[in-house]
């Protein structure tokens, strides 16, 4: 595999800029910033009225992955940094590249180690995985099967959650990364420049349209307008489809510069949120264009990698990757009252968040 292949599988948005900083790490590591980020002490196990679950990618073939946890009650908020092997005694592995809660799981997904795990979602005892998948990156629960989107194998596998076996295959061409329900389909995203669209009950695809190359980051807003988000050599677009009874149409197409992270919907559904240039921007579901997109946070981070919207708190989590080697920095942002933000040092590149019960 070439330099370019490892880069590509270590990160979304920032691979090839992490992977060069692993060549230069001692030159980094004297210039890391000392500036105190902490406050508050850390935690010892699972406390808090809001518990977001911080997933930290590491470094690709370093094996430093690391599941942080930060809690939030009327005292503040706190961390409690590398829950997963305080907990299991044993690292996550190489790459944690996301996650999901459902039922009584919490479901990670290990890029590099090839594999799925099940923790109790209050005690993140680890219960079950699947040791079996080539690169796996987005999961997504689709009736009682978890499907598991993947950048090598040409397939989305479908696992049996009681066990994490594999029950399914279902076969496709090239890389994909998120999935969302949409009507009666399972939308997936294809990096190079498609939607696939999934029948959940026969797991084949019944259609496929393009969309630009890149294809990384879907939602549907409460107009059930599916958002696809494209984002590739510093070219970006966001396009929106609506589903008729019949048919599809698309009804927004943007095209903008820089990097673009997640899309992510607020409270109502109706505005969405979406990362870019190192700043959170906002746009009504019904803007005609990117004009009426307008910036809603700048974190001032080094390197925004990915960031949260807590619905029930109404708080933004921010995660700064700074040098991709070094420990990041998660930054909580409540809405009600921002002079309470706060920060909180965490793994290696943080980049995707979860509530947790």
């Amino acid at each position: 595999m070439n330099s370019f292949g490892f880069a590509l599988q270590f990160s979304k948005n920032h691979a090839v800029k992490a992977w060069l900083c692993c060549l230069f790490l001692p030159s980094l590591l004297l210039l890391q910033s000392c500036e105190d980020q902490i406050i508050g002490p850390p935690l010892v196990g699972p406390l808090g009225d809001e518990r977001v679950a911080v997933l930290c990618e590491g470094n690709f073939m370093w094996g430093n992955a690391k599941l942080d946890v930060l809690s939030t009650d009327t005292s503040g908020t706190k961390i409690w940094n590398n829950a997963f092997e305080s907990v299991n005694s044993k690292p996550i592995g190489d790459v944690l590249q996301s996650g999901l809660v459902a039922g009584n799981n919490l479901f990670l997904s290990v890029n590099n180690s090839g594999k799925v795990l099940a923790l109790d979602p209050i005690t993140l005892k680890q219960t079950k995985s699947n040791t079996t998948l080539k690169s796996p990156r987005n999961l997504l629960m689709v009736g009682n099967q978890l499907w598991v989107s993947d950048l090598y194998a040409n397939k989305i596998s479908v696992l049996d959650t009681s066990n994490l076996k594999t029950v399914k295959e279902i076969p496709v061409s090239g890389w994909t990364e998120t999935m969302v329900r949409w009507g009666e389909f399972v939308a997936v995203a294809a990096y190079k420049g498609e939607v696939l669209l999934v029948n959940p009950t026969t797991q084949v695809i019944e259609r496929t349209f393009k969309v630009d190359s890149g294809a990384l980051h879907l939602v549907v807003d409460a107009a059930q307008q599916l958002w696809v988000g494209c984002s590739l050599n510093g070219k970006t677009s966001l396009t929106a489809f609506a589903l008729g009874q019949i048919d599809f149409m698309e009804v927004a197409h943007w095209k903008m510069t820089g990097d673009l992270g997640s899309i992510q919907l607020s409270r109502n559904g109706g505005t969405l949120f979406v990362s870019r240039n190192n700043k959170l921007y906002s746009f009504r579901a019904d803007a005609q264009s990117e004009a009426n997109m307008s910036m809603l946070i700048d974190p001032k981070l080094t390197q925004l990698y990915g960031y949260y919207y807590d619905l029930g708190a109404n708080a933004f989590y921010f995660a700064d990757a700074k040098d991709y080697v070094s420990n990041g920095v998660v930054l909580r942002y409540p809405m009600d009252d921002p002079s309470k933000k706060s920060f909180h040092s965490t793994g290696v590149n943080p980049s995707f968040f979860l509530r947790l019960p």
